[in-house]
């Protein structure tokens, strides 16, 4: 009986694994979408947010509107469709000021009442003294992502390959104004909250500055992983792995427990994570040009930027 009982464990036991392994079988048809990311691709998208024509990106600009206008027409070529009839959301910040969420979705390929939203911010300081902070890690790398992510997904919606899940693409405004974007987006969702499985913000993405381990250059950091569902903790790591993505990944801001707590604050998940939805944050971390003007396009490693841009198009396919 002992030895039964315990076969019954062990056999409990693998069958998640097993589960996970047939999921990643499945996926090895969607490699064909990484081909999607090139560095020039990459190059062209960030050079152009970053540019000292976009003026640091400050809410309300000319400037910063067009830049909203580009996320717009890029996410209609794309194949996504707008969000309660409309890419554009409206908000007032507490300055006055209006911002714009810039939105798109990527039907799932069956009915379903399932969500994941991924989002950056495309906001950013703007021209201070006559200088222009052009933001191109913080956080012109973020949308370049998420705009990657938009092409990959909505292709293939377009070759009637998946997605399993409702994909919404959300570039938020005004987060270097209190977050002000994503607490509205938040506040007025016309889906229900409990039928979204992850929330998935990356800010700062594109540098390879400071590392997790001295020497290790790709390397990501990701917080809130505690906020997922049991079932899908892990699933990022698994991903990491499988695909031979091989980045350096740390669920904490370099091992400090109070900085990680407050590190994950600063940027647009905690928006859903106070509303008691699962929000990872995706970042390269804090570094000696975040808020100069050295912020720019220099300091971007594209190479890594596709790893970290990959992983999250796994991990939505495996969730």
């Amino acid at each position: 009986m002992k030895n039964f009982v315990l076969a019954i464990l062990l056999t409990l036991l693998l069958l998640p694994l097993s589960a996970e392994g047939q999921k990643k079988a499945s996926l090895g048809p969607y490699t064909m979408f990484e081909q999607m990311i090139f560095p020039q691709k990459q190059e062209r998208i960030l050079s152009y947010l970053a540019d000292d024509c976009a003026r640091g990106r400050s809410v309300g600009t000319l400037a910063h509107q067009n830049i909203g206008k580009y996320i717009r027409d890029h996410f209609e070529q794309y194949g996504l469709v707008p969000l309660d009839g409309h890419y554009y959301q409206h908000f007032k910040c507490e300055n006055g000021k209006v911002g714009r969420n810039v939105i798109g979705m990527v039907p799932s390929a069956i009915p379903s009442d399932e969500y994941v939203i991924i989002s950056a911010h495309y906001d950013h300081i703007g021209a201070l003294n006559g200088f222009v902070y052009n933001g191109a890690d913080d956080n012109a790398s973020g949308v370049t992502a998420l705009m990657n992510l938009a092409e990959m997904f909505g292709s293939m919606r377009k070759a009637k390959m998946g997605p399993d899940k409702n994909i919404i693409f959300v570039a938020f405004d005004a987060k270097e104004m209190s977050m002000a974007g994503s607490r509205h987006f938040v506040k007025n969702l016309s889906i229900p909250k409990g039928k979204i499985t992850c929330a998935i913000n990356m800010d700062q993405i594109g540098s390879t500055l400071e590392p997790v381990h001295e020497g290790i250059k790709d390397y990501l950091i990701i917080l809130g992983e505690n906020t997922l569902k049991k079932e899908d903790r892990g699933k990022i790591g698994l991903c990491n792995r499988f695909y031979n993505i091989h980045l350096d990944i740390d669920y904490t801001f370099y091992s400090s427990e109070a900085f990680t707590t407050l590190y994950y604050k600063l940027s647009d998940q905690v928006a859903f994570q106070e509303a008691q939805i699962p929000a990872l944050l995706l970042t390269s971390g804090f570094h000696s040009h975040t808020y100069k003007i050295s912020d720019d396009i220099d300091l971007i490693s594209y190479p890594t930027l596709k790893k970290r841009t990959v992983l999250v198009f796994y991990f939505v396919m495996m969730l």
